[in-house]
C-alpha cells in the first residue's frame, strides 16, 4: 500500500487524490510505502525552498509515526530505480 501527499505552503500534508502517482517539478511530495517500510521525500527542482524545508520537517515528524520506516530524501533527477518503479504504480 502507498499513501501519497503533497506538502503545502502551511507545511501540511495534503493527500494525493488520483489513480496514478505523479510527480511535479514545482512540488515537494511524500510517498509512504508500507510494504517496503519506506517514506520517500521527493523534492522537485522548481519547488519553493520553503516547501523543501517544510518537507524535511514533515519527514522528521513522520519518522515518529513510522519509527521502523526508512526516510529517503530524493531530489528530482536523482531518483533510484525503486522510486521510479513506484511512481508508475496505480493507487
Amino acid at each position: 500500500m502507498v499513501e501519497a501527499f503533497e506538502i503545502n505552503s502551511q507545511a501540511k500534508l495534503v493527500e494525493f487524490k488520483g489513480e496514478i502517482l505523479q510527480v511535479d517539478t514545482n512540488k515537494v511530495l511524500v510517498f509512504v510505502v508500507h510494504d517496503a517500510k519506506t517514506v520517500y521525500l521527493w523534492r522537485g527542482k522548481k519547488a519553493d525552498i520553503f516547501e523543501k524545508l517544510m518537507g524535511t520537517r514533515v519527514a522528521a515528524k513522520l519518522s515518529h509515526t513510522y519509527s521502523d520506516y526508512r526516510i529517503r530524501p530524493i531530489s528530482e533527477g536523482n531518483e533510484p530505480a525503486a522510486f521510479l518503479h513506484l511512481i508508475g504504480t496505480k493507487l
